[in-house]
């Protein structure tokens, strides 16, 4: 199965510098067309993924291979009509997802995104199946689940920075029949220029109201027996999230650092306590120009009840009651395509043994 992967990276590597010369082709050759237009876009994910040290389980060695195309009607810079579909093929079966709590199918197709997006002065309107507009990182939510709903944002200056009120509400994220309600407001201030030094300062609440979503999605939290409703957990989630952004240049060198905090207001009985997390990271250089080149260190500590486990990302193995480490390093390859190797050690809260997670990924972005 290794050398199919294998092979497999390599077509796809050489499929994706071929897409990339005509790109820049098409870049050098033709002007930006102005009024009302049709963007096509794309991305392309090849990932090697490899668990071990898996409790009463042997390693898991695994491919998967993603394809996202995006179809954009933009009317003018203030409205626009947008759909993408998503395929996958994976190495392993649809079957195994749940067991290794996987936020995606192994194999499948299907339209992922519909959305209307209007920006009348300073407000953002969305509405249909779109990517969490929200400020989050990654602990708290999986960004490559989408969100069927609706959410606005308000910007206002407020002397040299500025001020971005957001709310949204949406309804069943995950697939096979998820109901649930989740309801945000946000508030986000930011100051300064990336290119010398800027802070980006995010205050939200959240509420998650779990209706229909499959025991299977539970994963790590506190949970009683469960109702015709689906899961019955132990606490509710109303969760505050303070996310914490600076960026700034070393040198020639981009840096971001990144604190997120979270605590769950709604833990309950034996959670009660079991309920805050914390991510520090930070990022040096970026991707999307061949040469360039990015690192990252990433910190988790997230208690068993901090986060509801069924949305938030699936690049860690558990979802919430652990702590762990992950580093990364990022080559660019062709224009807008980098090849990605990264590790992770992760270990379960009430656990001694760690868990080790190693994933070489081929990426085209958008």
């Amino acid at each position: 199965m290794r050398s199919r992967l294998f092979l497999a990276a390599a077509v796809s590597l050489a499929a994706l510098a071929a897409a990339a010369s005509v790109s820049a082709q098409e870049t050098e050759f033709f002007q930006e067309p102005s009024g009302v237009r049709v963007d096509f876009k794309w991305d392309f994910l090849a990932r090697y993924d490899r668990i071990s040290h898996l409790l009463l389980r042997p390693d898991i060695v695994r491919g998967r291979f993603e394809f996202r195309p995006e179809v954009d009607l933009v009317v003018s810079d203030r409205f626009r009509i947008g759909a993408r579909a998503v395929g996958d093929l994976g190495t392993d079966q649809n079957s195994d997802n749940t067991r290794n709590f996987d936020n995606y199918r192994s194999t499948g197709a299907r339209l992922e995104r519909y959305f209307v997006e209007g920006k009348p002065g300073r407000f953002r309107l969305l509405a249909g199946s779109f990517e969490m507009p929200l400020v989050a990182s990654e602990m708290l939510w999986d960004h490559d689940i989408q969100t069927l709903g609706a959410a606005a944002a308000w910007e206002l200056p407020a002397g040299s920075s500025t001020l971005t009120f957001a709310a949204g509400g949406f309804r069943g994220p995950q697939r096979e029949g998820d109901r649930t309600r989740i309801g945000a407001g946000q508030v986000v201030w930011r100051l300064g220029d990336a290119s010398r030094f800027s802070v980006e300062a995010a205050a939200s609440y959240w509420s998650f109201d779990p209706d229909h979503l499959r025991v299977t999605f539970i994963r790590q939290n506190y949970t009683e027996p469960p109702n015709e409703g689906g899961p019955a957990y132990v606490s509710r989630f109303r969760i505050g999230d303070f996310l914490l952004r600076f960026r700034f240049p070393a040198g020639r060198v981009p840096v971001m650092l990144s604190l997120d905090g979270v605590k769950n207001f709604g833990s309950r009985e034996e959670a009660k306590g079991d309920d805050k997390a914390l991510e520090a990271s930070v990022t040096l250089g970026r991707v999307g120009t061949p040469g360039q080149v990015r690192g990252f260190y990433t910190f988790q500590y997230i208690q068993r009840d901090a986060l509801l486990g069924a949305y938030n990302t699936d690049d860690w193995w558990f979802h919430t009651w652990y702590r762990g480490h992950r580093v990364g390093l990022a080559v660019t390859m062709f224009p807008q395509v980098y090849v990605q190797a990264s590790a992770m050690v992760q270990q379960r809260l009430d656990r001694n043994t760690w868990l080790n997670r190693y994933m070489l990924d081929l990426v085209k972005m958008f």
